[in-house]
């Protein structure tokens, strides 16, 4: 079973200038535990349902996809944010560098994978252009049904499968509400596949849902190994989860704004993008569960080293002291290369060290170089990238997040902040409903010519 372990030692006044104290950290993790405790209740009450994916059965899925495998040749993924970056993640981390490049054959039979989540024309153009509709299997993920992004790229798409097929509906999956919604609607109507994403399962917490292992099940990834780790974490790893989640809080109390996470393999640059969403619309409140006004929330940043240490890293060591960093560090690289540098004397020093040494090595001169100059980092170890500690790795950090918005007393399970922009824009589209945004809109977007340039 593969591992994720957890290094603190840079935040802690032992090892760090001005880091975090014993008493500092019990007193963090005494928050944490209620907050832990609150989320348990929840989860028990069904008011939250991430953790209890792993109890999922994925034998219609994977009934469903085995009996598809071989037929298409490409599948276009549409959705945008929770429907979307937890996907992306997911194939971005455990398929092969360059996957689409490869021949039929050599992705062994499955089809490549296209991201129709912006509503970028430029994109989507060109994702048509390389897909022929008979050989295509569109994936539509919309919790609501009617998520306007998504179902403007689905009209598109829709109607280009419309224009080259008979039959269109067989080549389109659903993953929607359980129940309601103008995509369930509109599926259910053309008798399309459909799979449902628990009505107690927000986007951002979704991607252990059919959202992220439909997708990962129809490109031929483990989706039972990737169900075992996270089930590990919700099982096994209660203690990790308090202590990170007290790490956070210490730094937030302390002012810290900046939450940077920074994997050293390219292979989790997409989770960052995904850690990004699910911290920020989690724990950015304005106001606290009892409607008191706190303006909660950090930013968080993706970075990758080491590709990093040449452009961010300046600024973490020598700029403002407001940020944590989160290294994410593997034990092992996959086609591990050794370096042969014999070509010239002056790089004898690299023949025998491999690219996964380097890369590790870097990253350890990293935590020492930021360590000397005051400034906080931990790290989470995995033995390796595969299915199994992907699903621990989602798993973590989505209890993880929870639990450090509980102890702060805001709800991270929802994103009223989002609410009103989706608003305007539908009162602009001419959306029955919103008229007096639009009339809102119109009254208040007022701007000054003398401040354009």
């Amino acid at each position: 079973m593969s591992y994720i372990k957890l290094d603190y030692n840079y935040t802690m006044s032992e090892f760090l200038e001005n880091g975090l104290t014993d008493e500092e950290l019990e007193e963090s993790k005494d928050a944490a535990k209620k907050g832990l405790s609150d989320f348990i209740t929840l989860s028990e009450e069904s008011e939250v349902g991430f953790s209890h994916l792993p109890e999922f059965d994925l034998s219609q899925i994977k009934e469903t996809v085995k009996a598809s495998k071989g037929q298409y040749n490409d599948l276009i993924i549409v959705g945008i944010g929770g429907s979307s970056l937890g996907v992306e993640a997911v194939t971005n981390a455990l398929l092969p560098h360059g996957y689409n490049a490869l021949s039929f054959g050599e992705r062994g039979c499955l089809p490549r994978v296209w991201f129709a989540d912006n509503v970028d024309s430029h994109k989507l153009y060109w994702i048509l252009k390389k897909c022929e509709a008979e050989d295509t299997l569109v994936c539509v993920i919309t919790k609501s049904g009617s998520t306007v992004e998504t179902i403007s790229n689905f009209s598109i798409i829709y109607k280009w499968l419309n224009e080259n097929l008979k039959n269109p509906f067989s080549h389109i999956y659903v993953i929607t509400d359980p129940e309601k919604g103008p995509l369930r609607e509109f599926a259910e109507m053309h008798n399309i596949k459909t799979f449902s994403i628990p009505s107690n399962v927000g986007g951002r917490f979704s991607v252990l849902s059919p959202v992220g292992i439909v997708p990962s099940a129809i490109l031929g990834l483990d989706v039972d190994r990737m169900m075992e780790g996270a089930e590990e974490i919700v099982k096994s790893e209660k203690e990790k989860i308090l202590h990170l989640s007290a790490i956070y809080l210490s730094f937030i109390k302390r002012g810290l704004n900046i939450n940077v996470m920074m994997p050293y393999t390219s292979r989790l640059k997409s989770f960052c993008e995904w850690f990004s969403q699910l911290w920020s619309e989690s724990l950015g409140k304005r106001y606290t569960k009892d409607g008191s006004e706190i303006h909660a929330g950090t930013t968080p940043v993706g970075a990758v080293g080491a590709n990093d240490q040449h452009s961010q890293l300046q600024l973490y060591k020598e700029g403002p002291s407001d940020k944590l960093i989160t290294f994410l560090e593997l034990g092992s690289h996959d086609f591990d290369a050794e370096i042969q540098a014999g070509f010239h004397p002056e790089f004898s020093y690299l023949t025998g060290h491999s690219l996964g040494q380097l890369m590790n090595y870097e990253l350890h001169a990293t935590e020492l170089s930021l360590r000397k100059a005051g400034k906080p980092s931990l790290k989470l170890v995995m033995d390796g990238v595969d299915e199994c500690s992907v699903g621990k790795l989602f798993m973590l950090m989505q209890y993880v997040v929870a639990v450090t918005g509980l102890s702060m007393d805001i709800n991270p399970f929802d994103q009223p902040g989002v609410e009103e922009g989706k608003h305007f824009a539908y009162g602009m589209l001419g959306r029955e409903g919103f008229e007096g945004k639009k009339k809102e809109f119109d009254d208040q977007y007022i701007k000054s010519d003398e401040y354009f340039l």
